[in-house]
């Protein structure tokens, strides 16, 4: 269900209608309701996140940093961060998921040297990050 939110704008004066992909009354009075407001709109910025938890009530208000940390579990993989750098910017992605699929249980730094060895260069941050797709 689609839900149409019209929020006052801080200090703006002005209303601001956002479009809200779940019923978020639903899950009012659970602590998933923020977590299912990131996932059901990838659409929404940080800042218009923020707005609509804050419109459910300050027991679903979440920091900046809060969001950021956890928004990547809610996006498509192909998904381009706003800030300028391309997901899978060099190519190597699909290659990369495939060696370490061949290596289930190696570490994440034996996993770096063997993508490095294969001409990857990926981090061990990211080796933590994609090892289950």
């Amino acid at each position: 269900m689609i839900e149409y939110l019209e929020i006052d704008g801080v200090g703006t004066g002005k209303k601001i209608k956002y479009r809200v992909d779940i019923d978020a009354r639903e899950f009012k009075g659970r602590a998933i309701l923020p977590w299912l407001i990131m996932a059901a709109n990838p659409h929404l910025s940080l800042n218009q996140l923020l707005d609509v938890m804050a419109h459910y009530g300050c027991e679903y208000e979440r920091t900046r940093s809060w969001i950021g940390r956890r928004r990547w579990m809610t996006v498509d993989r192909g998904y381009v961060r706003q800030c300028g750098a391309a997901a899978d910017a060099d190519g190597q992605q699909a290659r990369a998921y495939r060696i370490m699929d061949q290596h289930p249980h190696v570490s994440a730094r034996e996993l770096v040297r063997i993508l490095g060895k294969a001409g990857i260069k990926r981090g061990k941050t990211w080796v933590l990050k994609h090892r289950v797709h």
